[in-house]
C-alpha cells in the first residue's frame, strides 16, 4: 500500500509565538468498514489487560503525558480536573474493566492513543475547508480551524459537528502534538489510526 502524506498543519502567529514547538498534522484516510475489526479489538484488550490501577497513576510521569499535562497548565487548564486524552482513556478503561469495541473508528484512535498518547481526532473532509490549523480566538480560547471557521476547542471533545460519523467511509484524521511531543510520535498516531481504520 502507498503510504499516504501526512500534512503539517498551521498555527496562528500569536500562538506559534508563545508555543513554537506546538504542532498540529492531518491525514486522509479510508474506513473499509465500520464495524470493528477483529484484530484492532484483541490489540485493545490485549492493552487493557497489561492495565491497572497503579499504571494510570505512573502514567502521567511519561513523557509524552508530562507533555500534555504542562501544556494544559500553561494555557489555563487544570490536568487534575480536566484529564489528558490518554488519562481519560485510562480512566475510561478502569472503570469499564477494559477495552470494549466501539466500531472501527472510534477503535483507530483509541488505540492511536493509547499506544502513543497523542490524540487523534476524525473529521467529515467535507466539512472542512483547507487545512487544520490551531487559532486563537478572542475570547483567548485555543482552537482547532480549517481557513473559514473554527472546528472545535483545543482537547474538547463537546463540540463534535465536524466529526465524522461512525459509518462514514472518507475520513480526516488530526492529531494534535503539545510542545515537547516528538514529531515522529505524532506522525505515528496518524499512521496507527489509519492502519486500524483500512486492516493494513
Amino acid at each position: 500500500m502507498t503510504e499516504r502524506q501526512i500534512s503539517p498543519g498551521w498555527i496562528a502567529a500569536p500562538v506559534a509565538a508563545e508555543f513554537p514547538e506546538l504542532r498540529v498534522a492531518s491525514l486522509e484516510a479510508r474506513c473499509v468498514d465500520p464495524q470493528s475489526d477483529p484484530g484492532v479489538a484483541e490489540r485493545l484488550g490485549l492493552l487493557a489487560s497489561r492495565f491497572n490501577g497503579r499504571q494510570a497513576i505512573e502514567m502521567r510521569q511519561a513523557a509524552v503525558t508530562a507533555a500534555y499535562r504542562a501544556f494544559y497548565r500553561q494555557i489555563g487548564i487544570n490536568p487534575e480536573e480536566q484529564r489528558t486524552p490518554a488519562e481519560r482513556a485510562a480512566l475510561d478503561r478502569l472503570l469499564s474493566g477494559g477495552n470494549q469495541p466501539q466500531g472501527r473508528v472510534a477503535d483507530a484512535l483509541l488505540l492511536a492513543l493509547l499506544e502513543t498518547g497523542v490524540p487523534v481526532y476524525c473529521f467529515d473532509p467535507a466539512l472542512v475547508d483547507g487545512p487544520v490549523g490551531i487559532d486563537l480566538t478572542k475570547s483567548g480560547t485555543l482552537v482547532l480551524a480549517d481557513d473559514v471557521q473554527e472546528l472545535g476547542e483545543l482537547f474538547s471533545e463537546a463540540d463534535n459537528r465536524f466529526h465524522a460519523s461512525p459509518k462514514q467511509r472518507d475520513l480526516l484524521l488530526v492529531a494534535v502534538g503539545a510542545p515537547g511531543v516528538p514529531r515522529i510520535t505524532i506522525d505515528e498516531s496518524l499512521w496507527l489510526a489509519e492502519s486500524a481504520l483500512t486492516g493494513n
